[in-house]
């Protein structure tokens, strides 16, 4: 088998991958390519994104076996066709035939119920990931804002900070701040996800656990974002606007809930690893959020 025709096997797929797939053929370009992601831009201008197992489960991800030969060669532009049974890149097949279906919503009711409880535990969390942060996280929104005589905040954290206190007023019910703060959130920063994006994500899953109604706020969030940012972003955003979130954020949420805190910080450090700081900068929105909530 040349270079260039490769055949792989998927381990798993996110059920809203699988609920999208066309019937019986579609055509789409890959996005862009990485070391162990590439992303298509299917004909109906959704994305998924096909990983390394490493990478594990996500809303958008194909879950690869193995990385197949061929995937350096891949160029963004290529074409891609793909059906229920199989995806071909280029010169890389994907069989996607026995792929075990993952879920990407977490038990959100289970969640919610234990909301309080939950939440609470978030807290001292807070605290460790402060500690643990990269270097230019919006984790340093955790701390209370600056006094006069210290040293000022970058504009891009200021913006940050001003943002978020406007998710807050707008979760207390002006939906005008809503959209004023997603407005100053959204697209900020660098990269495919910009770190705004990613508080963004943040805030929306507390929502999911905090608000009886989390669709309607977080409705307005991915309204706000439109066209403010990148195409990925705004597919996690709009991924998370649905309660969908990657695997290291289930088990973060699980061992908020029942887990040891052993559990928990592994949990948070796993959420942490992702990216260079889009992890942390949506633990950030997430914490920040939950801090909010409990001392209302």
């Amino acid at each position: 088998m040349s270079e260039m025709s490769a055949c792989v096997a998927a381990r798993s797929m996110s059920r809203s991958v699988v609920a999208q797939m066309p019937r019986p053929l579609a055509v789409g370009r890959l996005h862009s390519v990485f070391r162990r992601v590439c992303i298509i831009r299917c004909d109906n201008d959704s994305l998924v994104a096909v990983v390394a197992l490493e990478v594990g489960n996500g809303p958008l991800n194909v879950v690869l076996e193995r990385m197949p030969a061929g995937w350096q060669n891949l160029q963004p532009g290529t074409a891609v066709r793909f059906d229920e049974k199989r995806m071909r890149i280029g010169g890389v097949s994907v069989s996607l035939d026995g792929a075990l279906i993952w879920e990407p919503c977490p038990n959100w009711g289970r969640l919610r119920a234990g909301a309080v409880q939950l939440l609470r535990r978030a807290e001292p969390l807070a605290n460790w990931a402060q500690e643990h942060a990269p270097g230019g996280s919006l984790l340093s929104l955790l701390r209370e804002p600056l006094r006069a005589d210290e040293v000022a905040e970058s504009v891009f954290h200021a913006r940050a900070r001003a943002g978020a206190e406007a998710m807050w007023a707008g979760w207390l019910g002006d939906e005008a701040r809503v959209r004023a703060g997603t407005a100053q959130l959204a697209g900020l920063g660098g990269g495919l996800t910009p770190g705004g994006d990613d508080f963004l994500l943040g805030v929306m899953l507390c929502a999911w656990i905090a608000r009886e109604n989390p669709v309607s706020y977080c409705r307005l969030v991915v309204d706000a974002a439109a066209g403010r940012t990148t195409t990925l972003s705004a597919a996690f955003l709009g991924a998370a606007a649905s309660g969908e979130c990657g695997a290291a954020w289930h088990r973060l949420l699980e061992a908020l809930e029942r887990g040891s805190d052993d559990q928990l910080t592994a949990a948070a450090a796993a959420v942490l690893s992702y990216g260079h700081t889009s992890g942390a900068d949506a633990l950030a929105g997430f914490l920040w959020m939950a801090r909010r909530v409990l001392e209302e």
